[in-house]
């Protein structure tokens, strides 16, 4: 079925093609044929006026029928993508990926829907949930789902370091420490489990700490005073 739709796109730019290859003389000949009164030959400008036209016809069919197998190419190759559900709609989701486009996840009765290893419905689907989509392209920001997998979100992870700096302030009420790094004040809270004792931190000591990252928050585990 694809290669008779496919050529039935091709045949016209077979016969507009054909028609370009034949003189120009002999298209003006057959022109004047059909019409009962007489005309004068064909001028250069003339000659190159229809060459154009028709290499212009020529190149606008082409298009439209690479233009319609690309959307047909599309609609039967499969494509992922993972995003945090951002509204629901009568049955249309839209996600925002991780480079921030947001994209139109549409669903229809052959689409099945996957929450923690149970097939459910879309009414179980929430704001702010994360998801894989796989599906077909409908356009460029659309995609035909076919299967969509809810998946719980990666919680932030907490990176620990060491470090040997300069004490440049305390904060003994809020429980900040300022630390110069790469010549640059770094300010540090305390962990829930710190071993810290702020009375201790003095400004232009030089301590030793084990550090942790976490949310964004730069914070002291353990300290010691060198």
């Amino acid at each position: 079925m694809k290669k008779i739709t496919t050529a039935l796109f091709l045949v016209p730019l077979f016969l507009i093609a054909g028609f370009l290859l034949l003189p120009v003389s002999k298209v003006l000949a057959a022109t004047s044929s059909a019409t009962p009164t007489a005309s004068a030959s064909a001028t250069p400008s003339q000659t190159q006026d229809i060459q154009e036209k028709i290499k212009a016809l020529v190149k606008e069919n082409l298009s439209a029928t690479e233009s319609t197998l690309k959307e047909r190419i599309n609609q039967k190759t499969l494509v992922g993508y993972v995003g945090l559900i951002q509204s629901i709609n009568s049955g249309n989701i839209s996600i925002n990926t991780k480079d921030g486009t947001i994209l139109q996840v549409t669903t229809d009765g052959n689409t099945v829907i996957y929450k923690v290893g149970t097939k459910v419905k879309l009414s179980s689907l929430a704001i702010s949930d994360k998801m894989i989509v796989i599906g077909t392209l409908l356009k460029a920001d659309i995609v035909l789902a076919k299967r969509i997998l809810i998946i719980p979100d990666e919680p932030n992870p907490v990176i620990s370091g060491t470090i040997v700096a300069k004490i440049s302030s305390v904060d003994l009420k809020k429980k900040l420490t300022g630390l110069m790094v790469n010549n640059r004040e770094v300010i540090y809270g305390l962990t829930k489990k710190s071993t810290v004792k702020m009375d201790t931190m003095k400004v232009d000591a030089t301590i030793f700490a084990i550090t942790k990252k976490f949310e964004g928050k730069d914070l002291l585990s353990r300290a010691k005073v060198l």
